[in-house]
């Protein structure tokens, strides 16, 4: 529920405005007992077991976790409302993920919190950076590799890290639907054994149904290019191609997160979690004890008619809990005094609880740019120039008694690729940065091919096709190794005030050489289906008179967008880390009673999409609390 938007390539408009019936929590328990509404009341103080910041991803799954044990209270902040109701469709129709996500700050709507980011280096441009969260789109849920993990634990200093250890923890969440269309002209058969535990979680992960044309030969692409198939890419391995799985309800198509699988879950008849929700509260500065360390409360102000200015405390007997997300969770900790001194005596923030030189820094995100083609497929845009064709796509969407099916269950093409550089380019790289990047684990890929069914552009995905008539198609690249890292900070000592974003894309040296030579890779993917008579034309997206390094390079400093998936900000380390913030089980390093459980709180960007790890170590978190660590 944390404002927030996402990526997607499939650029369906939201031709249908159908009501959605709005999923708010029953009223009611087991429909004999009548029972407390479970929204807290504003402005008034209230005491708690745990009070939990931000209601995405991690926030309502702990605070559905911690509640299984039902001698404990919670409360839960949220600083937005509810997302289907202020933005309709477009919030939970699969393919339409790909509204308000570009760079180009206009496109935003009322739920983003319309961060900015400071002008970045290689292009004075400020651009809009939205966070990722579970509730405004269906997310692939893409898991880290092997030798991801091992790194995590070594880091850490925490076997419970590894890959076989935490797998529990990736399976806990999920109830998994195997595909159950005809693939006619490609292959889909995923590893089964990689999901479901018992019991099955309250997460839907599905597939859409829907072969795509542009998808089929994506495939084929992808192989063609030297993409090997592989069983999905949850087992532990990236490095290959292979259709996608997506957090979506397999029967009425509609996204699947932490507010409709988890809380709603929690919510359900027969169910009476101790769980209060916080709506449009804003969590203004966490509170301790006077003259301790000790975390026990959080002063908020709730956004009702006549009180947006006034602040209560809710207090927490045992734990208050951030889960703000890798731009907000900083930012709390460092207006609660918790972060590098010079900055906290900047902004006259006092007391200083813990001077903390790793809050807000070590901030990782991965990039991608993309090309494009005309195309002889039925690809989005023939639905953006043939009413007809939209009127199908919602018909297929909306049949009951079928159930949801057709290219409005696609958040994306479904047909995705991940690499390490051919040995005949990667020789051609400096040896500087091959050396670089055989630091990273053998199985930790260094780009990621994403297809998109319409002309890419990362200022606006759903206005970037020119509505000509034809059909486009693209394929971007994201950078997985990231070499450049930059940095979260405040602008204000308060809440209200945005934090001030500085990703410091492309900074690296290391990371524009990869950059360059992923766009030759692209070039070798259109070969490909060039060969196969299925381009039309030149090279639509940026064009044939692109070709040397520099012209290239310059493209891609211009077109660069972020793939949303900011993490590390609050890094877990090991005791004696200055640059740690939380130890392994998320507990702040210098604070008691105080947790940090998001992105934010990676040791790094993990490969694959961070999603499925936010999670993973959500399910963590809270098993080892509910077990007294």
């Amino acid at each position: 529920m944390l404002p927030a938007l996402f990526l997607s390539c499939a650029c369906i408009p939201a031709a249908f405005a159908t009501s959605l019936q709005h999923r708010q929590i029953p009223a009611s328990g087991n429909g004999t007992t009548e029972r407390p509404n479970p929204y807290g009341r504003p402005n008034t103080e209230a005491t708690f077991d745990y009070v939990i910041v931000g209601g995405g991803t991690a926030g309502l799954t702990i605070a559905a976790r911690l509640t299984q044990n039902t001698s404990l209270s919670v409360a839960v902040v949220e600083a937005g409302g509810y997302y289907e109701a202020t933005v309709g469709n477009i919030s939970t129709v699969p393919a339409y993920a790909a509204f308000n996500v570009g760079t180009d700050p206009t496109d935003t709507n009322a739920i983003d919190w319309g961060f900015i980011t400071e002008p970045q280096p290689f292009d004075l441009s400020p651009v809009q950076s939205p966070q990722n969260v579970s509730d405004y789109k269906p997310a692939d849920p893409y898991r880290p590799t092997v030798g991801a993990m091992q790194k995590w634990a070594d880091e850490v200093d925490d076997e419970s890290y590894t890959w076989q250890n935490f797998l529990p923890f990736l399976k806990k969440s999920v109830d998994y639907s195997a595909p159950d269309i005809p693939y006619l002209n490609s292959t889909n058969s995923p590893d089964e054994s990689a999901f479901n535990s018992k019991p099955l979680g309250p997460l839907q992960v599905s597939y859409g149904r829907y072969e795509d044309p542009y998808g089929t030969w994506t495939q084929r692409a992808l192989q063609g290019i030297g993409q090997a198939a592989i069983n999905g890419f949850q087992s532990g391995r990236l490095i290959g191609s292979s259709y996608i799985a997506f957090t979506e309800d397999p029967v009425s198509g509609f996204r699947s997160s932490s507010y409709s699988g988890f809380l709603l879950d929690a919510f359900a008849p027969g169910k009476d979690p101790s769980i209060r929700i916080y709506n449009n509260t804003l969590a203004r500065r966490i509170l301790f004890k006077p003259g301790t360390n000790i975390a026990d409360g959080v002063l908020v102000s709730s956004s009702t008619p006549g009180n947006a200015n006034q602040t209560y405390t809710l207090r927490a007997r045992k734990e208050v809990i951030v889960s703000a997300g890798a731009f907000q969770s900083p930012q709390l900790l460092m207006v609660s005094g918790i972060g590098p001194r010079d900055t906290l005596e900047r902004h006259n923030i006092s007391p200083i609880i813990k001077d903390l030189p790793g809050v807000g820094q070590n901030l990782q995100d991965q990039i991608f740019f993309g090309t494009s083609y005309r195309v002889n497929l039925l690809t989005t845009s023939a639905s953006l120039n043939n009413p007809a064709l939209t009127a199908a796509a919602i018909a297929a969407f909306t049949n009951k008694t079928l159930g949801a099916s057709g290219p409005l269950t696609n958040p994306s093409v479904p047909v995705f690729g991940w690499e390490n550089l051919p040995n005949a380019t990667f020789s051609l790289l400096p040896p500087s940065m091959q050396a670089a990047l055989r630091t990273f684990p053998p199985d930790w890929p260094q780009l990621e091919f994403l297809a998109g069914s319409s002309v890419f552009s990362t200022d606006n995905l759903v206005t970037s096709d020119p509505v000509d008539g034809f059909n486009y198609a693209s394929i971007s690249t994201a950078i997985i190794t990231p070499f450049s890292k930059g940095n979260i900070t405040l602008s204000s000592a308060s809440t209200t005030a945005p934090p001030v974003i500085n990703p410091a894309w492309l900074t690296h040296p290391a990371d524009k050489d990869l950059a360059i030579a992923a766009f030759k890779r692209q070039r070798d993917f259109w070969a490909y289906l060039t060969a196969q008579n299925i381009t039309v034309g030149a090279e639509y997206r940026p064009g044939p008179a692109v070709r040397t390094d520099e012209q290239i390079w310059d493209f891609i400093r211009r077109t660069v967008g972020t793939v949303w998936h900011a993490a590390a900000t609050c890094k877990m380390g090991r005791p004696g880390d200055a640059m740690a913030v939380v130890d392994t089980e998320g507990r702040v390093f210098g604070a008691r009673g105080l947790r940090v459980v998001d992105a934010s709180a990676f040791p790094f960007l993990t490969p694959g999409h961070p999603q499925s790890v936010v999670y993973a170590l959500t399910e963590k978190v809270a098993d080892g609390i509910l077990k007294g660590r």
